[in-house]
C-alpha cells in the first residue's frame, strides 16, 4: 500500500520560504503557510502546524528554538529547519527533527532547481527527505548523523567561504582597481566576468586545473610588482599573500611548477 501523502506547513515567509513553498507546490505537495501576522484567509503559526505532518521552520536562526517551543506539536510530526549553522537540538520541542539546508544564496526570485541540499536526518526520515529532494529537482547530500558541533561549524564555514568569502576577494580587487586610477564604478562590472570565468573553468577542470595567473606561471617578477602595488596604495598584503599560498598549492597539485619555481614563489609569498 502506498504511503499517505505528506502534508507540509511552512512557518515564516522569508526569502527561503518564498523559494521553498512554490517548489513544494510545483512538485505536487500539499502546503500551508503560517505567518506571525496572518491576513484574511491566512494561518497563524499554530494553525498551520496543526494541519501538517512536516512542519518547516524557516524563521531566522535565533528564533528557531522559541518558535518550535511555541507550536502545538502532536506525536508523529517532523520539525525541519533549513539552517546550516544551527543544531537540530533547536527543534527539541518537536517529536522528531531534521535539517534540510539548500546550498544557495537566495535573492530576488531565485529558485532551488539543481541546487545541492544538505540533509541531516535519522534513518526513519532520511529516505523520505532524499526522495523529496529528488522531486524538487535538488541534489541531496547526507550530513553526518549525529553531527558534532565541530563538524557543523566546519561545514557552515565552508559554505560561507564559498559564498560571501568571494565578495571579500572582489572588494580587495576593487580597492586595487581604484588604486590604479580607474573609475571605481566600473570595477565590479569589469571584474565579475573574470570571477565567473574562473568558476566555470573550475566546474569543468577542477580547482587545480583552473588556476591561472602569475603563480601558475611561476612569474615571480609580476607577483612582486603586485605586492609592490599594494604597498604603494597603502593596502595590507595579508589577503593577497594568503590567497597566493593557496593558489601555489593548487598549481603544485596540477603539476604546473618544478621544485625551484615552487620554492621561489613560497619565499615571495611568506607571511610578513
Amino acid at each position: 500500500m502506498a504511503a499517505a501523502p505528506v502534508r507540509h506547513a511552512v512557518i515564516g515567509l522569508g526569502r527561503l520560504a518564498r523559494a521553498l513553498v512554490p517548489a513544494l507546490r510545483a512538485a505536487g505537495e500539499s502546503v500551508v503557510v503560517g505567518r506571525r501576522q496572518p491576513g484574511d484567509g491566512e494561518f497563524t503559526h499554530a494553525q498551520a502546524a496543526t494541519q501538517a505532518d512536516w512542519v518547516w521552520l524557516t524563521v531566522p536562526d535565533d528564533h528557531l528554538q522559541a518558535t518550535a517551543a511555541g507550536l502545538p506539536w502532536r506525536p508523529g510530526q517532523l520539525g525541519l529547519h533549513c539552517s546550516g549553522a544551527t543544531p537540530l537540538s533547536a527543534l527539541a520541542a518537536a517529536p522528531a527533527a531534521a535539517g534540510f539546508h539548500p546550498l544557495k544564496l537566495l535573492a530576488g526570485d531565485a529558485g532551488l532547481d539543481g541546487v545541492h541540499v544538505a540533509i541531516e536526518a535519522d534513518a526513519t526520515h532520511g529516505p523520505a527527505l532524499q526522495a523529496l529532494a529528488g522531486r524538487l529537482g535538488l541534489q541531496p547530500l547526507s550530513l553526518p548523523q549525529p553531527m558534532t558541533a565541530q563538524a557543523r561549524a566546519a561545514y557552515h564555514a565552508a559554505a560561507n567561504l564559498a559564498a560571501s568569502g568571494v565578495l571579500a576577494v572582489l572588494a580587495e580587487a576593487q580597492s586595487l582597481w581604484a588604486a590604479a586610477g580607474l573609475p571605481p564604478g566600473d570595477a565590479l562590472a569589469a571584474l565579475l566576468p573574470l570571477t565567473r570565468g574562473a568558476l566555470d573553468t573550475a566546474a569543468v577542470r577542477g580547482l587545480p586545473g583552473a588556476v591561472s595567473g602569475p603563480i601558475a606561471r611561476a612569474d615571480t617578477a609580476v607577483l612582486a610588482r603586485h605586492l609592490g602595488a599594494l604597498d604603494a596604495a597603502g593596502l595590507p598584503a595579508d589577503l593577497l599573500l594568503a590567497l597566493g599560498r593557496r593558489q601555489l598549492a593548487l598549481a603544485e597539485a596540477a603539476g604546473r611548477l618544478d621544485a625551484r619555481q615552487a620554492t621561489a614563489l613560497r619565499d615571495l609569498l611568506a607571511p610578513r
